[in-house]
Order: C-alpha cells, then structure tokens, then sequence
C-alpha cells in the first residue's frame, strides 16, 4: 500500500519550459505532489523506464505528432497511468483527438487553471480506485481459483471413495455367493460315496454355474497314470473327442497335478505352450486348468475350456478356484472309504500309513 501510495504521489509533467507548463507545475505541487518535468518526448521516456508515476500531464500544444507519439510510449512504458493533456487551443478537432489517444481529460488553459488541482486530484483518486478494485479482483479470481481446484479435487476424492466403497462391495457380496455356493457344493458332493456319481453331481453343480463348457475330469489309474473319469463334450462334436482327450491327459495332467494354484490362460496357444505340445488345437479357446488336492496329494486334474467369444469371467475363474479344493477333499474321503472297505476293520481303518493307498484300487 505504501508504494501504491508513493507512486500515486509522483507526476510526470511533459512539455517545453514556459509560462503554462510553469502554472501547471505549480497548481499540482500546492496540492502536495512531487513533480517531475520532462521537456522533451525523450526525456519522458527515460524518466517513464526509472520511475513509476501515478499521472502523467502532457502539453499538447508542443508540436502535432506529439500527442500520437506520447499515446504511443506511454501504452509501452506505462499502460495504466492515467494521462491529462493540457492545451491553449481553442480546437474542438484537437481535444478529440487528445481523447482518442488515450487521455482521461483535457485541461484548457487558461480557463481551466483554476480548477487544475481539483482535475488532478481526481484522476489520481479514480486510478487509485481502479488498481484498488484491480488488486480485490485479482484476489478473488486467485480465491476462486483455489476454491475450484480445492473443489476439483474433494469430488475426484469423493469419486475415488465412492469406487472403492462399491468395489469394496462388489467384492463383499461376491464373496458372500462364493460362500454360499461352496456351502451348498459341499452339501451335495458330501452325499456322494461313490466316484461315478460324484463326479457326475459335482460337474452338474458347475454347469450350472459356469454354462455351457467343454470340461475333462482326471484321476489316477494305479500309482502315476491319469485316466478320463467324466468329461462334457459341448462344442467338440466334429471330432475324435476321445483321442482328444487321451491326449490332453498324457500331456497335462502331470504338470497341472504339480502346482496348487489354478492357471487361467485367455490364449489357448498359451496353454498349448505352457504344457509342451503341438499336438491340441486350442486356438480360440480360453482354459482354465486346476488340480483338485486333499491335503498335500493331487486328487483329480480338472481342464474347462470354451471359445474365447463366451470368455470365463472372473467371478468363474473364483468358482472354480473355491470349489475345486472341496472336489480335491471329497474324492480324497471317497477313495480312503473304498481303501478302508478292503483293508480288516477296524485295525488297518487307524493304521498311520493310510494314506499309501492305490489311486487305481479305489477308482
């Protein structure tokens, strides 16, 4: 404010050294200005690039470029402070022209001395006003500014809150179907004591909540084989399925059984890759490959896979990942009944080394 005050205070007077340059001087100063006089056009520019001025009072009767050449500086050096021209002239045409060019009033003299003071006083107070208002403004557009970014980014923030509270949700009820249907595969397959109608409930059970797929069952034949225990054939049928499928197990199931956690392949080729073998056509499939454990042994390799245009989503990929160990545990409590059923009951039933059955026996 104080600079804004001492600037406010410095006038700059153009004009050549005579008696009406000498009255306006004077008339300015009385009202407790500092005023600076300039008597040529250069002289006012280089005052004009060292101080700042709050007026700038200028003969007009000098000479008749002068008044386009002090518009012309003044719009470079010091586009906001206001000018006042003075002139003797009694020509309408030339205040106009003043005017055009960029002056706020013009002083006619010597009519006019002696309300100079109160001109001046006046034009200083309504620029003062103006940078006043100008700087309000400018904290108002800063004000806004930050209230509007501040804003932006309380609704980003809300948004981001709200799509996580609703994944979060999502997620949540998701979770609570996986519950529920692990709840009721178990119910069924736990009524199951024979392998051939379990597979047969457990493949229904995930028809229904896959649809329709292509679907391969392994088990173990004796100590290291694999054998197809149940398959469904959905889109397959112009082809050997059955070879299809002798393959896919040799191929396979000795690798699948090897790793605990299911395999999701978008790619049929990716699969084909992934198991060594050139000789499946997976192309345009998507797989999904599982290894169904009790405890620590692989049960059964269980292999789904369709056209890529009925893509598994990830709420079937989680179906598959949480039933497969209830189908793992089942078939396990099946095959130790049939082993037990062979075995003198009930000595061999508690024996610790139950668990060195043959796969092949019990299937």
């Amino acid at each position: 404010m104080n600079n804004l005050q001492q600037s406010q205070n410095k006038i700059l007077l153009i004009g050549e050294a005579n008696d009406h340059t000498t009255a306006i001087r004077a008339s300015i100063e009385v009202a407790g200005h500092v005023v600076e006089h300039a008597g040529t056009i250069r002289a006012a520019e280089i005052a004009l690039e060292k101080t700042i001025f709050g007026l700038i009072v200028v003969d007009c009767d000098s000479r008749e470029s002068v008044v386009k050449s002090i518009s012309e500086f003044t719009s470079l050096l010091s586009p906001k402070t206001p000018t006042i021209g003075y002139t003797t002239s009694r020509s309408q045409t030339l205040v106009v022209e003043v005017m055009r060019n960029g002056a706020v009033d013009v002083l006619c003299l010597p009519r006019d001395l002696a309300v100079v003071k109160d001109r001046v006083e006046s034009t200083l107070s309504k620029n003062h006003n103006a940078k006043l208002e100008e700087k309000r403004n400018k904290e108002v557009r800063r004000l806004y500014e930050e209230s509007h970014m501040a804003h932006g980014e309380a609704v980003e923030e809300i948004e981001n809150l709200n799509h996580t509270l609703a994944n979060g949700q999502c997620d949540q009820e998701q979770q609570i179907r996986l519950v529920a249907m692990a709840a009721e595969f178990q119910t069924l397959v736990s009524q199951e004591l024979e392998v051939e109608s379990m597979l047969r409930t457990s493949l229904e059970y995930l028809l229904h909540r896959l649809g329709p797929t292509n679907a391969a069952v392994y088990i173990h034949e004796g100590d290291t084989g694999w054998g197809v225990g149940a398959y469904i054939n959905y889109d397959r049928q112009g082809e050997n399925f059955t070879e299809f499928l002798q393959t896919l197990g040799e191929q396979s199931c000795s690798l699948i059984a090897q790793k605990k956690s299911l395999r999701f392949f978008t790619d049929g080729v990716s699969f084909t890759n992934w198991i060594d073998t050139e000789d499946l056509d997976f192309d345009g499939n998507e797989v999904v490959a599982v290894g169904c454990f009790d405890g620590d042994r692989c049960m059964a390799v269980i292999v789904f896979f369709r056209s890529d245009s009925k893509r598994f989503n990830s709420e079937s990929v989680k179906i598959i990942e949480s039933l497969s160990p209830i189908f793992g545990s089942q078939l396990g409590k099946i095959l130790k009944i049939h082993r037990r059923a062979q075995t003198t009951w009930p000595s061999e039933s508690i024996d610790t080394d139950d668990d060195e059955w043959s796969f092949g026996n019990a299937a």
